[in-house]
């Protein structure tokens, strides 16, 4: 750390500085930060774009009593320096340590959890309701970004403030980014708002034009008392006017001063206010502002030099390749992503198919309907991150589910993500996705198998088809043959026990039984592979051989693989003893090692659970 960010403790130290202070402090932050992700990994280039605009802030308001609320928190590690947490930011990531987010447990700063994008504002707006029913007088400030406009969660928020007219700071950090470049008319206005700077000199000149014709001083006056100020004419915050809130800006976003006086000015006025900062991703750091992509998050990198592209497959890369050989194929595919073009695997298939690619934005549920809608001509492919599908539940229920559309739901980080955390862990899409009608749950234990089922998806199916596949690369190296929907595999047979996997897990079941082996307990290995439609038949087969079933799964128990397949076993009256190895609750940050050993979904805990339930002292050397 620098010298002045050694001495920088929080907002009472921080209002001390002067103005060169506060921007050689704020270059001492940005290398604490890239040295923290280089060691750790973690949220680079939002980072470093939002340090000043944090600055301003916490030297405007006095959190925590007033709330800070950060939409997201990919830009909040600034705010952690700040709010207490300077020290344990060196362990984020790590399991037991600094979470990436906003997190309340770790702080009362962090008024709210944060993960997902759109969720500031009504946040806010809740926020500022409570303080004026419990008649208090605390100040609320959201940051929202650019890209977060995109979702819907934030316009109906909007439509709201504008309504309900609460005192309240929203601050629109924007960096013409979300995580891929930014897309569609929000965007597009914000562009048009960023470029007109003359504003203001238009904005003075019309008023001095109209002085200067015949009766034009009194014309001028009668403009500027109306409601439809001359600024209306030219001002780049007229949505934002006509819906209530007064706009501000824009304005400098890396200027500490500009922002603190414009804030200070906002939080004077008994309305919403929206204050426009325009900053730079990945400020100061050279390789994060010529790639802010790239360094959107980052794994553990040498940051004396650039980060180079992965040269290995991932399930997401494999994906985005096996699009790329459909459409060359002839497949009539479109595919469809709400933001997340280069996490999902998707660049070369945008390059190559522009006229069969759709970023939607961040707009999950419109995605999903939108598909519906495409379904009547091409078969759509829908990408989207597990923690995200959850935004689109009504949408995959109602516009996918009940017409039975064709659609296939590409569905990525499914089960455990290790540096995230709670709001990014894949666990609830196959209790959530399984139990609707129509629809069919493939999970693959391999790159291969992946292919394998995205073809038949788009292929063999005529109903919504989910293919939920883990991020990273590790797989089941075996053949497993043809894949058929409602066939499981059997991996490995053997008499004493039944385990059986999904996708994900299926690796740690394999070396579990191996383990087993050695202790001369034979275990029969089934991936299920379908786990929707079930093959009950194969399930039941080895069930009825054994007396004794494990099943493993990277997502919660109630509603899960096991719970189902226990269920249906009893259904047929058969006499078997059952573990259900799964989850009972949100996830920590962590590596993925140290998650599947916490709970205990790694092959030597799955060994050790077993041998207790059945044989315990028995086969021991």
């Amino acid at each position: 750390m620098g010298k002045l960010l050694d001495e920088i403790n929080g907002r009472e130290d921080l209002v001390k500085l002067n103005t060169e202070q506060l921007y050689s402090l704020a270059g001492e932050i940005r290398e604490y930060i890239i040295d923290v992700t280089a060691e750790n990994g973690g949220h680079l280039a939002s980072n470093l774009g939002a340090v000043e605009l944090t600055i301003a802030l916490y030297r405007a308001l006095r959190p925590p009593k007033d709330k800070i609320i950060w939409d997201v928190g990919h830009q909040s590690y600034t705010h952690k320096i700040f709010s207490g947490r300077k020290e344990s930011l060196k362990s984020l990531r790590r399991f037991g340590g600094e979470c990436g987010f906003c997190d309340p447990s770790e702080s009362e700063f962090d008024t709210y959890t944060s993960g997902h994008t759109s969720t500031s504002l009504s946040l806010a707006l809740g926020a500022a309701c409570a303080r004026d029913l419990n008649g208090e007088r605390y100040n609320v400030a959201a940051i929202i970004g650019d890209g977060a406009l995109t979702g819907g969660l934030a316009r109906e928020a909007l439509d709201n403030i504008g309504h309900l007219k609460k005192r309240m700071l929203i601050v629109l950090n924007d960096n013409e980014m979300s995580i891929s470049k930014n897309v569609g008319a929000m965007s597009n206005y914000l562009m048009h708002a960023r470029t007109s700077s003359q504003y203001a000199r238009s904005k003075t000149g019309i008023e001095r034009t109209l002085e200067r014709i015949p009766n034009g001083k009194n014309i001028a006056d009668f403009v500027r008392r109306t409601k439809e100020h001359v600024k209306y004419l030219v001002s780049p915050g007229v949505i934002f006017e006509e819906l209530g809130i007064t706009y501000l800006g824009p304005i400098d976003g890396h200027d500490i001063r500009l922002m603190e006086d414009t804030f200070r000015r906002a939080l004077r006025m008994d309305e919403p206010v929206l204050v426009h900062i325009v900053t730079k991703k990945g400020k100061g750091y050279s390789f994060a502002e010529n790639e802010p992509q790239k360094y959107h998050g980052v794994a553990p990198f040498n940051k004396e030099k650039k980060i180079e592209d992965s040269c290995r497959e991932t399930y997401s890369s494999v994906f985005g390749d096996e699009m790329c050989r459909m459409a060359e194929n002839g497949e009539n595919i479109a595919v469809i992503t709400p933001a997340m073009t280069l996490g999902s695997g998707l660049k070369e298939f945008a390059q190559k198919y522009p006229e069969r690619f759709y970023d939607v934005g961040i707009a999950e549920a419109h995605a999903v309907t939108f598909a519906a809608g495409l379904s009547a001509g091409v078969v759509p492919v829908v990408s989207l991150y597990s923690s995200f599908a959850q935004r689109a539940y009504d949408s995959f229920v109602h516009d996918a589910a009940v017409g039975k559309r064709h659609i296939v739901f590409a569905i990525d980080r499914a089960g455990l993500v290790p540096g995230d955390g709670k709001t990014h862990q894949g666990t609830l899409d196959i209790a959530f996705l399984s139990s609707i009608p129509n629809v069919s749950v493939f999970s693959p234990c391999s790159f291969e198998e992946l292919r394998k089922m995205l073809r038949c998806a788009v292929q063999k199916s005529d109903n919504p088809v989910v293919v939920r596949y883990p991020k990273g690369c590790a797989q089941y190296e075996g053949d497993l043959g043809e894949f058929e929907p409602g066939k499981a595999a059997v991996i490995k047979k053997g008499r004493d026990v039944t385990i059986v996997a999904e996708g994900a897990a299926l690796p740690e079941a394999v070396k579990a039984e191996k383990i087993l082996y050695e202790k001369g307990i034979d275990a029969e290995v089934i991936n299920v592979r379908s786990i929707k439609p079930l093959d009950m038949g194969t399930v039941s087969e080895s069930v009825k051989k054994t007396g004794k079933l494990v099943t493993i799964e990277q997502g919660v128990r109630r509603g899960g693989m096991g719970e189902e397949i226990a269920a249906r076993l009893a259904e047929e009256k058969m006499n078997f003893e059952v573990v259900v190895l799964a989850l009972d609750e949100f996830v920590p940050h962590g590596t993925y090692e140290e998650i599947l050993k916490a709970y205990k979904l790694d092959a030597q805990s799955v060994a050790d659970a077993i041998k207790k339930e059945w044989f315990y002292g028995e086969n021991e050397a």
